[in-house]
């Protein structure tokens, strides 16, 4: 895989705590919105989704059913995996950021293809590309929500 000019790797360092987990994947997000233009997320969680995230977790599912149904596929059942969110789409979005910190997978990528945003193992693992302006506003956007921006760091 090609690195996008002007883009350095980030992940988050394991000694985040939990609500500086919540608020890298959440923020990390609106930083990168601008530049994402596909994203998939799954409605799968190793660990019981937190009771705030029920809504936007039935949400999605119902996304799933009406992408399946627009497919006109009846043999393929509706799936939790894989999801495709309309990243312009404000509602679809959100339900973006609201599970990606608790996901088991959830992913972003460019118009060019290039994968710039990964969430994986139910929170634990964040991954995403950068531009040095977009890393200066995602450590802010930290600060300003009271997670540690050390936590996210280059690999």
């Amino acid at each position: 895989m090609s690195r996008p000019i002007g883009r350095q790797a980030f992940v988050l360092d394991d000694t985040a705590d939990g609500a500086t987990v919540i608020a890298a994947h959440r923020e990390a997000l609106h930083v990168l919105r601008s530049t994402l233009r596909r994203a998939w997320v799954d409605a799968i969680s190793d660990d019981p989704w937190p009771e705030d995230t029920q809504n936007a977790v039935q949400r999605l599912i119902d996304l799933a059913r009406t992408q399946e149904a627009r497919q006109h596929d009846p043999s393929h059942p509706v799936g939790y995996v894989g999801i495709e969110v309309e990243v312009s789409d404000d509602d679809q979005f959100d339900l973006l950021v609201a599970l990606s910190p608790f996901t088991i997978n959830a992913e972003g990528y460019t118009d060019a293809d290039d994968l710039i945003y990964s969430a994986t193992d139910t929170g634990t693992g964040l991954w995403m590309l950068l531009t040095p302006t977009q890393h200066e506003e995602l450590v802010e956007r930290l600060r300003a929500s009271g997670a540690n921006p050390r936590c996210v760091a280059r690999p």
